[in-house]
């Protein structure tokens, strides 16, 4: 469970999202409604679909959390509504515990027009987190796997090279649920 905030044009939103370790075609990303209940969208990348349930959090009698999840549809997805991506990763610096790259997106396939720049702190880790990053804060890029950064880590924040987007790290942990996923 990755927990991000990302603040862009004086607004602030979170979003959390949930992965399997040992099984990278799953995303689970809890949003919380303005005027309603939470949502949790479960992203198969592979059959491009995403499975939509009401979730609701409550704690028992021990102190225990526990969780509940109400099917209510399913979506067919597209790979990306924007046509193709061009990008590459430039390290930046390194140390024992993290690193630091920029992801540079360009506007064509030569990548000589540039159209965004990130600098991204990842802090190093066995396992490959970085697409917990990719569906909370690449919005259209959710189900674009080839955007992720080969290294292993976790990113925690990232600051646009204009400085008017950044997005922080506020939560990282374990969590054990069961969820069944209509076919």
């Amino acid at each position: 469970m990755a927990q991000y905030s990302t603040s862009y044009d004086n607004s602030i939103y979170d979003r959390i999202a949930y992965a399997i370790t040992t099984n990278d075609n799953y995303v689970m990303q809890i949003i919380n409604l303005p005027d309603g209940p939470q949502v949790a969208h479960v992203y198969d990348i592979k059959a491009l679909k995403e499975h939509l349930f009401i979730f609701t959090e409550s704690i028992d009698e021990n102190g225990v959390k526990k969780y509940k999840f109400n099917y209510t549809h399913s979506l067919n997805r597209v790979k990306s509504p924007g046509g193709a991506i061009y990008f590459d990763y430039i390290p930046v610096s390194q140390a024992d515990s993290f690193e630091i790259v920029k992801l540079n997106c360009y506007k064509n396939k030569a990548k000589t027009k540039l159209s965004n720049s990130l600098e991204l702190k990842i802090i190093k880790s066995e396992l490959n987190l970085f697409r917990l990053y990719r569906f909370t804060c690449f919005h259209i890029s959710e189900f674009i796997p080839e955007l992720d950064y080969k290294g292993a880590g976790l990113v925690t924040n990232c600051v646009s090279n204009d400085g008017k987007r950044t997005d922080t790290l506020k939560a990282f942990g374990e969590v054990n649920f069961e969820l069944t996923i209509p076919n």
